[in-house]
């Protein structure tokens, strides 16, 4: 009776065991739940698009705007404008660009999106008509190459983005003088162009355009 006895309170004692194992188990599932819900809730929180103005072509009086979708962590697409369109005719000085272009981009590893080193492939073109009181200049252009940035914010919502491109130019246009009140058409020319394409320095404002709160 007394083994009995002795084998009935151990196993008593292991089930008590058991069940408080099985108990401090429960409590760390809940635990790691509970912190992995507000990650989850701060990912659905990111910006998951960019605004961006090129300062460095603001400058040189070129207006232009860019528009950056952030796919996952890794990918994003771009598509910007540029448009300079100044001109003086009493001067014979024209200083008129208008291009369009689009870049895909891949981000290397970050510890948070919109923050980092990134390589892009980019493909655009436009027109142009250039010319400073002498020999005027006025076509078509396309150009395509790559570029490398990085982007690094300075509050909740804005950013900086510093990107150069290199790659390849092409231009066909015509030659022409001023004379008097018209112009004097010269000959047509093309250009084949290996080298630096563009140089950024943005000014970023990220958003989100789904609002989470809609469907409530």
């Amino acid at each position: 009776m007394l083994a009995l006895a002795a084998n009935i309170g151990a196993s008593a004692a292991s089930i008590e065991h058991e069940a408080a194992s099985l108990s401090a188990a429960q409590g760390a599932s809940q635990h790691e739940a509970a912190s992995v819900t507000p990650a989850a809730s701060e990912e659905a929180k990111t910006q998951n698009f960019a605004l961006k103005t090129n300062l460095i072509y603001d400058a040189l009086l070129m207006p232009n705007v860019e528009l950056e979708w952030r796919i996952n962590n890794r990918w994003s697409l771009a598509a910007e404008a540029d448009v300079a369109w100044w001109k003086n005719d009493g001067r014979h000085k024209y200083y008129q660009i208008m291009n369009f272009a689009a870049e895909g981009r891949y981000w290397f590893h970050s510890y948070k999106p919109w923050h980092g080193h990134y390589v892009g492939l980019s493909a655009g073109g436009g027109k142009f008509d250039l010319e400073g009181g002498r020999t005027g200049y006025k076509g078509e252009g396309f150009l395509t190459g790559l570029s490398y940035g990085f982007m690094f914010p300075v509050s909740s919502c804005l950013s900086f983005d510093a990107e150069v491109g290199f790659g390849y130019l092409y231009a066909q246009y015509k030659v022409y003088k001023p004379q008097d009140d018209h112009y004097l058409f010269q000959h047509k020319s093309r250009t084949n162009y290996f080298g630096p394409v563009k140089v950024k320095f943005s000014l970023v404002w990220r958003f989100n355009a789904f609002d989470s709160k809609a469907g409530k």
